[in-house]
Formats: structure tokens, sequence, C-alpha cells
């Protein structure tokens, strides 16, 4: 099997890449959802819910990564899974709705991820 690959630049430094195969890392709790390197998922969602207008989703990941980095990656590589990108870091696919918001603390970025079903916007 091809593995594909998305190089996304840094400013910083070195190109992110991310891998479209077993190797890849992904929000456990929203499946569809790449996670960056240098983040670590809390391992229970804050709110997980599924009814018949679709799923209600909350997440955090935490890590020691900068804010644009994470901003860059997730504007570059969610495409590739199929979320459209609307506004800033809110994606769409398939009646649902994603919105990622970077909450930057001491020594830590804390990515929050929130899915919802599309119609309740």
């Amino acid at each position: 099997m091809l593995a594909g690959l998305l190089a996304v630049s840094s400013p910083a430094g070195p190109p992110i890449a991310f891998a479209q195969d077993e190797t890849a890392s992904f929000l456990a709790a929203i499946e569809e959802v790449p996670l960056m390197a240098g983040l670590t998922e809390e391992e229970t969602p804050a709110l997980d819910f599924d009814k018949p207008d679709g799923r209600l989703v909350e997440t955090y990941a935490y890590g020691e990564v900068g804010a644009q980095e994470a901003t860059d990656f997730y504007r570059a590589v969610m495409p590739e899974f199929g979320w459209q990108n609307i506004d800033g870091l809110v994606f769409t696919r398939e009646g649902e709705m994603l919105r990622i918001e970077l909450i930057p603390e001491e020594h830590a970025l804390v990515v929050r991820f929130v899915l919802s079903p599309k119609s309740l916007q």
C-alpha cells in the first residue's frame, strides 16, 4: 500500500510531515481527525454523545508545540481527510462541523476539538 505524505512548511524549522497510513496517529475520540505529532490526547473525552442528529464530541490534546505550527498543520492536513475548511480552524465534512481551538498555556498548547452536527450550527 502506498502511503501519502503531506509536508507542511514551518517557518521555525523543517517541514512537518504527516503520513496517511497505519503509522499515522488519529484522535481516539474522533477517529477521522489526525493528531499532530507532539500532541497527546486526553484519555477520556470531555463529551461523547451520539444522537439521532449526529455526534457531539469534545476532546482535548496538549503538547509543547506552537500555536502557529498547529494552525498550519491542521489547515494543510484536514483537506487530505475530506474536511473542508470554512473559516480559520473550522471544518465541515459529511454533515458534521469540527471546531479546533488553540489555548496557549504556560508550558504547553492545549488543543480543543469539538465535533457537532452541522445542522446544529
